[in-house]
């Protein structure tokens, strides 16, 4: 019969080296133990950006399966992301890719800029059609509006009609309650069909996405990290030293320590001409050993480095 291991003081030689490593950096173990201590809101109230019929908000009710007190729609980004920051909803539903046009950098940016957490994910299938006052035809057609990922998600539609200008609006469901104001055969908006119902508007044409397999991931934001051991996705942004290999060393953490790094991204640093912030997700939790070694090591060699989140990833 084969004797149990203690393996107590493995363990805690392991953690006292955890904390060595992050000796400096104290408040990045209080935020995980924060947020490893955190209790889910049963019932929250939850904002999104747009109106009735918008993609944010069919990823709300995705993502919350009906678990809420209310849910708020807001004008725009920055309106969610006040309201969060002043404690008027629990979370805020954001989106941040699209399968077919990339990065919404706006949200980037004001997850990097603002104390607020990544504390989930929902992708939703998109599929954008031409929604037109009833009775217009596609000749009478002389604009449409979209958000601009919408508009650039239908520039093989687009570019077959140059007759109609695309112009840029606020969000899809709020360009299908315009054009539904305006009650004008020669405007048109791109939108889902959920919004082309709910403003009474006709569907003249139908999934013109250049791309049928179209999704968006939305994230879900809370002032706190919220982790649990289901969580298996980490998002981080920092910062390198302006140094030939300097990029390289930081990603030579991941592999040395057995993560798999599932996306980087990059936005201008404007403070310093043609360096960079660096958006990057990879596997793991946050209360496994070699992925708080690895961070530690990253943060020691950066100019600046914080933890956006530790989530479920979105099958």
């Amino acid at each position: 019969m084969e004797s149990e291991v203690n393996y107590t003081g493995i363990t805690r030689s392991l953690n006292i080296s955890i904390d060595n490593l992050y000796e400096h950096n104290q408040h990045i173990l209080c935020q995980i133990e924060e947020g490893i201590n955190a209790q889910t809101i049963s019932s929250p109230v939850v904002g999104y950006q747009g109106v009735p019929g918008a993609n944010g908000e069919e990823a709300t009710y995705t993502y919350f399966k009906g678990k809420w007190s209310q849910i708020i729609a807001h004008e725009s980004f920055e309106d969610v992301i006040e309201a969060l920051l002043e404690g008027k909803i629990d979370y805020g539903v954001l989106p941040i890719e699209n399968s077919s046009t990339g990065e919404v950098l706006d949200t980037y940016d004001l997850i990097k800029n603002n104390e607020l957490y990544i504390v989930g994910e929902q992708s939703i299938k998109i599929e954008n059609n031409l929604l037109v006052v009833p009775g217009s035809k596609i000749e009478d057609i002389e604009e449409v509006y979209s958000h601009p990922q919408a508009l650039g998600q239908s520039k093989e539609f687009l570019k077959n009609h140059p007759k109609i200008k695309p112009l840029p609006y606020i969000n899809t469901a709020t360009a299908c309650k315009h054009v539904a104001d305006l009650k004008d055969k020669t405007k048109a908006a791109i939108g889902n069909r959920r919004a082309g119902v709910l403003y009474e508007l006709e569907n003249l044409v139908p999934n013109i996405n250049f791309n049928k397999n179209n999704f968006t991931r939305f994230i879900v934001l809370a002032n706190k990290m919220n982790i649990t051991q289901e969580c298996n996705k980490i998002s981080i942004v920092f910062s390198t030293e302006h140094l030939s290999g300097a990029l390289y060393n930081i990603l030579g953490h991941f592999a040395h320590n057995g993560l798999n790094l599932l996306k980087i991204q990059s936005r201008p640093l404007l403070e310093k001409k043609w360096q960079y912030y660096f958006f990057a997700d990879l596997e793991g939790n946050l209360e496994q050993a070699n992925v708080l070694i690895a961070l530690s090591q990253i943060m020691n060699q950066c100019s600046y480095f914080k933890i956006l989140g530790n989530y479920k990833q979105c099958e």
